[in-house]
């Protein structure tokens, strides 16, 4: 016996399984043994059953329209779709194809700027990019798409390029086009409020493509003693583009078909409720009427 309650305790799976259990004895199983014991096995039942499903509706319904507690489907990601060297003209998309960093400034010097410098260089800059817009590295968006490239590179090395790692390229340039329109810079709470009810009224969600482009860089030895060497990129290595398309992912699926089983159910189990009361009251009818003495 303290072989077997030792073995409980230890396996995560049947302690999991076991804390299912008694929650249903515990929550659905009082519940349904108050309603059996003042109205019967079948009507008991029946109510017990309503009200479960009632309640599985509402909570699916709420993981639903916050979409991040509960059951939660795939959450939006990027996914690498192409990688393309030395030039985007050979680009399957054929957006990249328009897209010119010859007259960009250098990387570093675009990468220092913040606030109102960046907004004034991206205003310059922009209308010449074809539709493609600016990813500085201080937004969020970069942060996301710079570790999905990080990621595929480990997962798929180029052997030509010798990137296995993170570690083997810099970021250069990085651009974004499509997706709904974003915020401008320092929006004011009626601007949130248009941008929220737009989203709302947009139905589809326009294609999102994101491109990073990396260059190797230089192998260098650390000193002894003293802080690693800062990366370099390798002017004679090509520059890597990776193109991203942003997968939606499915978070409020899970959430939306409970709501619609767990609706259904409690639509059946209310017209069964209801036609049983129509069964009882045209049987009480036809009881004879009570004469009081």
């Amino acid at each position: 016996m303290t072989h077997v309650i030792a073995g409980i305790a230890w396996d995560p799976q049947i302690r999991g399984f076991l804390a299912l259990g008694v929650g249903i004895v515990v929550l659905l199983g009082s519940v349904y043994l108050v309603m059996v014991t003042n109205l019967g096995t079948r009507l008991g039942f029946l109510i017990a059953a309503a009200a479960f499903w009632g309640w599985m509706a509402i909570m699916g319904l709420v993981w639903a329209i916050y979409g991040t507690v509960g059951m939660l489907g795939d959450l939006p990601k990027w996914e690498v779709t192409e990688v393309v060297y030395p030039s985007l003209d050979v680009a399957a998309l054929e957006q990249a194809h328009t897209l010119d960093t010859s007259g960009l400034p250098p990387p570093e010097e675009l990468n220092a700027l913040e606030g109102d410098e960046l907004a004034a260089a991206r205003k310059e800059i922009e209308p010449g990019l074809a539709g493609w817009k600016l990813l500085p590295e201080s937004n969020p968006s970069f942060g996301e798409a710079k570790a999905t490239v990080d990621e595929y590179f480990v997962q798929h090395p180029d052997e030509e390029l010798a990137i296995d790692a993170a570690e083997d390229y810099i970021p250069v340039y990085s651009f974004e086009r499509g997706g709904k329109k974003n915020l401008k810079d320092d929006p004011s709470r009626l601007d949130r409020l248009t941008k929220k009810v737009r989203d709302i009224i947009q139905v589809n969600h326009p294609t999102h493509y994101a491109v990073i482009q990396v260059q190797p860089v230089i192998e260098q030895e650390s000193v002894p003693g003293e802080p690693p060497p800062l990366p370099e990129a390798d002017p004679e290595a090509p520059v890597v583009s990776v193109i991203m398309q942003r997968d939606l992912g499915d978070r409020r699926f899970p959430g939306i078909m409970l709501t619609i089983s767990s609706g259904i159910m409690f639509g059946v189990l209310c017209s069964t409720l209801h036609r049983r009361d129509q069964r009882v009251a045209a049987a009480r009818g036809l009881l004879p009427a009570t004469t009081e003495a």
